[in-house]
């Protein structure tokens, strides 16, 4: 890491000038200053990548918002007129994942700062990786996510839901473990949802009733406390994640229903009968 290797050498040598310039020999005041010039050239090296940094990954999120905001007013638009359906619905993930394959590139700009910060590249990796997850490129997304840092639990989901794509169950429960001991309280919500949604699907029903147990001790989430309830008393067909929203859904493992809306007559009236 070049930030640190070049704030070792500033330090040497502001340590040597001190002890050459200063009468007497002062080791303990000559190391003291050399920590804090290490300290201090290291912390102003690392603000200017971070700076650097955040306007690249301010532009990539800004790209891919305004995408999304047009995306939405556009589906809206179709579900008004009561048009939204399944080739649609396909038209808008292609122009979402145009738009997401148009952004990337512009991650490319954090490579330079990966030698002078180990941090830079994996947030780029991060983020290519939850772009390309969000875009059902999960073999590409893979080797990303791999490296990144897991910092909040979407990201952790996101790497256990890979897992249980590619069938490595076990895996999935090592991580599942491991999450909620990390992360803590509501933060757990969507690991507890994720783990319980796939013993259910592989049919593991009392796993599954652990779980959630364990989770409504944990959290105050009621998603998941009816989720508990239906399997506690035998109602899996109603065991349900949509409730937690766009997190869930980001996830992939399920598609959202389009709110279908009534078409509005013209200015948005009622059709009124007209007396003779």
């Amino acid at each position: 890491m070049l930030s640190f290797i070049l704030s070792f050498l500033g330090s040497a040598i502001i340590w040597i000038v001190v002890e050459l310039s200063w009468a007497g020999s002062h080791p303990v005041w000559c190391s003291i200053i050399g920590i804090v010039s290490f300290l201090a050239i290291f912390i102003l090296i690392n603000r200017r990548i971070n700076s650097s940094l955040e306007v690249i990954l301010k532009d990539v999120q800004q790209k891919i918002i305004a995408s999304q905001e047009r995306l939405k007013r556009e589906i809206q638009m179709y579900q008004q007129k009561g048009q939204f359906g399944k080739a649609l619905q396909e038209k808008m993930e292609k122009k979402q994942a145009d738009t997401i394959h148009e952004a990337l590139p512009l991650l490319d700009a954090i490579e330079p700062f990966r030698k002078w910060n180990f941090i830079a590249g994996r947030q780029a990796d991060m983020m290519r990786g939850q772009l390309l997850y969000q875009i059902k490129e999960y073999d590409a997304s893979a080797p990303f996510l791999e490296k990144a840092f897991a910092v909040d639990p979407l990201i952790f989901t996101m790497k256990m839901a890979l897992k249980y794509r590619q069938g490595k169950l076990e895996e999935v429960e090592k991580m599942y473990h491991k999450g909620v001991k990390r992360f803590k309280g509501d933060k757990t919500v969507l690991i507890y949802a994720l783990y319980s949604w796939i013993l259910v699907k592989n049919n593991k029903i009392q796993d599954a009733t652990i779980v959630l147990d364990e989770a409504k001790k944990e959290t105050e989430n009621k998603v998941l406390k009816d989720n508990w309830e239906h399997l506690a008393n035998g109602r899996v067909k109603r065991f349900s994640n949509a409730e937690l929203g766009e997190q869930w859904f980001s996830l992939n493992l399920e598609e959202q229903k389009p709110i279908r809306q009534k078409a509005q007559l013209p200015f948005g009236g009622h059709a009124k009968h007209m007396m003779r």
